[in-house]
């Protein structure tokens, strides 16, 4: 009898002892299995964003061959953020009730086979008709990858995720334009083409790997407000008559997304007027003031990541926000055509650094201004689609403005302006909220 009862005590002292030696190494696991995941995430925003950059090294093999003015190089180059300018909540509420690893592969199958029919265009119709599918594949993918990141984990991880993420659209742009240009003087446009889409439809094979439907999400109170007066069921919502409660659910959402926007119309108009302004002011060729702009803009993906450190050591997004309105200030330097080329590029890296500290904390604030996990998504879609509508804006109405002035002088007061605007819609967009 006794040595029966020894035997269950012993068997579970052995299984405590080997379940706690577990621990930590299943800990390790898990951390090593949350940014594996997410790092096939951030790939898969890279890929979509090298779209929107490829385009330019071939602008003139386009305009050679296919016979394209300027103009219609130009649209098709931009044609790629039109969807998620025009249709970005509604491709959200769309797309809300779908696996986000399947809406994410799905995606990128849209825009790897958009791709390769562009490659094969030959002519305008038929190159725009292209981009304009890809357009579509490309907002599926900015819309469900913050879903994803957020329904892998919450708390510290989360917010330096996110703020990583905010990273993937320069370094996408840099990625399509620099390796869009050795490609295609490689091999030509269309193989370089060919060879992205490729590239594309080999990230959503990759994008089977990661976790599905299964993934843990956070549950009805994942916001920073808590789900008080939810009243249920957080994918009902408040019901299709409280219209009342649905916009003060997306007060904050569309706060942020009105900040984002003028933050996207900042940097923009810098990165399209910059290279004319070096080239008026300080006669450096066309192509190389193109480079030096792209640079410039590569570089400020270290703000990205250091807003992500930043948020991880209990930054208070309020500030973080505040710091636009360095972009301003680097604006009045930078084309003040005083003080030579070397204060100029200088203060043109303090703007994209700073822009991209800024763009990283509003992806970082995504899960603050939600007051269910449901309602990311929905977010997530007015923030793409007003942040493009800035994106298309900011250049044609910051060019006015220089054109009414007569002088480069003026884009500082004018992205003054829209900065401060944009800080004040993010500062309250984020409130009181209690950050992870």
């Amino acid at each position: 009898m006794g040595k029966k009862s020894d035997t269950p005590d012993t068997a579970a002292a052995d299984t405590a002892a080997t379940a706690e030696a577990r621990i930590p190494e299943s800990g390790e696991h898990i951390t090593h299995a949350y940014w594996w995941h997410f790092a096939l995430i951030y790939l898969a925003g890279v890929m979509a964003a090298t779209s929107i950059g490829r385009i330019t090294p071939v602008s003139i093999a386009l305009e050679d061959e296919l016979g394209l003015s300027l103009g219609q190089v130009g649209l098709v180059a931009s044609s790629v953020t039109a969807v998620a300018a025009v249709l970005g909540l509604a491709a959200s509420v769309a797309l809300r009730p779908l696996d986000p690893r399947r809406t994410l592969i799905g995606g990128l199958v849209v825009m790897g086979l958009a791709g390769l029919l562009v490659s094969r265009a030959g002519g305008f119709p038929l190159l725009l008709g292209g981009r304009l599918v890809e357009s579509v594949g490309y907002v599926v993918v900015v819309i469900a990858a913050p879903v994803l990141v957020m329904g892998l984990g919450d708390g510290g991880r989360r917010t330096t995720a996110l703020a990583i993420w905010g990273t993937f659209m320069p370094v996408g742009l840099a990625l399509g334009a620099f390796g869009g240009g050795l490609l295609s003087a490689a091999f030509g446009w269309r193989a370089s083409l060919a060879i992205a889409a490729a590239a594309t439809l080999a990230m959503a094979g990759a994008a089977l790997w990661l976790p599905g439907a299964g993934a843990r999400q956070d549950g009805p109170d994942a916001g920073g407000h808590g789900a008080e007066g939810q009243g249920g069921d957080p994918r009902r919502g408040e019901g299709p008559g409280d219209r009342r409660a649905r916009v003060r659910r997306l007060a904050r959402p569309f706060a942020l997304g009105a900040g984002f926007a003028t933050i996207s119309a900042t940097i923009v108009s810098f990165v399209a007027l910059y290279p004319t302004y070096l080239h008026d002011e300080f006669d450096v060729p066309s192509a190389a003031a193109g480079t030096l702009t792209g640079s410039v803009s590569f570089a400020g993906v270290a703000g990205g990541f250091a807003a992500s450190v930043l948020l991880r050591r209990g930054a208070p997004m309020k500030y973080l926000f505040t710091a636009a309105l360095l972009m301003p200030v680097g604006a009045f330097a930078a084309f003040g055509s005083a003080g030579g080329l070397g204060i100029s590029m200088t203060s043109a890296v303090l703007i994209a650094v700073t822009n991209e500290l800024v763009v990283a904390t509003v992806f970082a604030a995504l899960p603050l201004v939600v007051r269910t996990s449901a309602d990311v998504g929905v977010a997530n879609g007015v923030v793409a689609q007003l942040g493009s509508v800035g994106s298309l804006a900011g250049p044609p109405l910051v060019g006015l403005v220089v054109t009414a002035a007569d002088g480069w002088w003026a884009v500082g007061p004018a992205l003054l302006v829209g900065c401060a605007a944009g800080v004040v819609l993010l500062r309250a967009a984020v409130g009181r909220a209690r950050q992870a």
